[in-house]
């Protein structure tokens, strides 16, 4: 017989193996990572993890809180690869865009009401819904076209 210890040992192996057989299966990346999702809920381009993707880490968790369940995000990771995501369809698609002064980037969605800013690096400032086509007029910046710049 095996000695409880060694059961334990064997037990919790299999259950991580499964649980990341299972994430897997989802199009989890592997290390637990959350997918990247579009505005739509479909699979898009992988993004990198919150850490590389949203600009000041200190306050994803704030803006989760208060705008994670416009797009139905799980979690805080979730909801900045959502974001990242957000950014790359807008440049496939050809979403509007506002480029400011200073770099930073506004996106609007007006078949979906999304709005995402993102600094000039790239990394995204907030992604919500305002309510309406107003908040991304009244925004600063000149209309670009992201099918054809950066």
């Amino acid at each position: 017989m095996m000695p409880r210890r060694v059961l334990r040992i064997v037990i919790l192996l299999a259950v991580l193996g499964i649980s990341w057989l299972t994430k897997n299966q989802r199009g989890m990346p592997p290390g637990g990572g959350a997918p990247a999702v579009t505005d739509s809920g479909a699979a898009a381009s992988r993004v990198g993890p919150a850490a590389e993707t949203w600009g000041h880490l200190d306050s994803l968790p704030d803006h989760f809180a208060r705008h994670g369940a416009d797009f139905g995000a799980r979690n805080a990771d979730d909801y900045a690869a959502q974001a990242a995501s957000f950014r790359l369809r807008a440049k496939a698609e050809g979403l509007p865009a506002k480029r400011d002064t200073d770099g930073s980037l506004r996106i609007y969605d007006p078949a979906t009401g999304a709005f995402g800013a993102y600094n000039a690096n790239g990394t995204t400032r907030t992604y919500f819904k305002p309510g309406s086509v107003d908040y991304f007029e009244r925004q600063p910046g000149v209309i670009v076209d992201l099918r054809t710049g950066p």
